[in-house]
């Protein structure tokens, strides 16, 4: 067996135990999903702040870490409460400023505060948004609770199909770079390819949805697909660029063969907000 052959096996193995576990806590819904929101805001926030260590200013991981768990917990508890993300927010920003002003050590005092709140909003308010999503049935009358399941895996099946047809695409086809200061393994050809791909894939996967409910209309349909297909290739490059500016090839070596949740949800982070606020604005 090549290494090759090794590494395609690890990542086989990691996705197939992860992915139903995921899946199943997605179906679930409630404690049990918020409990898998927070596990992977954990991991996800404990990553970003170790990435910065490369820095000359002091991320505070704990407290950072803390924040970014604090996000999906409130959304849970008051997923439709216009005031708790801005209080959170603010009250994170002056106490984690408190922290690095009574800290001995607390050189770099703005980019501190900064990439700290920052980054435990990064983490923790964009993963929050699957619970916002996995809760809409509580604000849609008559709607059954396990509608939300069915709503948050039409973003999940778009941003890994986007995903995955990104890759096969740019590998067959991809000439011109999409960013090459960032992400030189991604292709012009690649990320249009691919963002026909979802375009299409929404068209039945809508349709699926709406054998439950009429919901959405083929408009919907072609705008969704867009958006995902749009937004899945901004949040790889996002995390990218935090890895190139850190020096690191991934965010931890958390899953085997994949790297760290970011590297796995780096996508999902965009693309899920993106996929909520059009569902509730025009949608709903």
């Amino acid at each position: 067996m090549s290494p090759n052959d090794g590494e395609v096996r690890r990542r086989f193995t990691a996705a197939a135990i992860l992915i139903p576990l995921f899946l199943v806590a997605v179906v679930l819904g409630g404690a049990f999903f918020l409990a898998a929101i927070l596990m992977l805001t954990a991991a996800g926030a404990w990553e970003l702040f170790g990435m910065t260590m490369t820095k000359p200013y002091r991320a505070r991981r704990l407290a950072g870490t803390g924040l970014a768990l604090a996000f999906p917990s409130v959304l849970y508890l008051a997923p439709m409460e216009p005031l708790v993300v801005p209080a959170l927010i603010a009250a994170g920003i002056v106490g984690i400023a408190l922290a690095q002003l009574l800290d001995p050590r607390g050189e770099e005092a703005l980019a501190s505060v900064a990439v700290t709140v920052t980054g435990a909003a990064y983490v923790g308010l964009l993963l929050g948004h699957q619970i916002l999503i996995r809760e809409l049935p509580r604000d849609v009358p008559g709607a059954p609770y396990w509608f939300g399941a069915l709503l948050l895996g039409v973003p999940i099946v778009l941003t890994w199909a986007n995903d995955t047809a990104a890759y096969f695409l740019g590998h067959r086809f991809g000439e011109r770079k999409l960013l090459a200061r960032v992400s030189p393994g991604k292709s012009l050809e690649g990320a249009v390819g691919a963002l026909a791909v979802t375009v299409l894939l929404a068209l039945p996967t809508l349709w699926a949805v709406n054998l439950y409910t009429k919901l959405f209309g083929i408009g919907d349909a072609i705008a969704i697909g867009a958006l995902v297909g749009l937004a899945a290739p901004c949040g790889d490059l996002v995390e990218s660029s935090f890895k190139r500016d850190t020096g690191v090839k991934d965010s931890s070596r958390l899953i085997p063969g994949h790297g760290g949740v970011l590297d796995r949800f780096d996508a999902m982070l965009v693309t899920v907000p993106v996929y909520f606020y059009y569902v509730r604005g025009v949608v709903l």
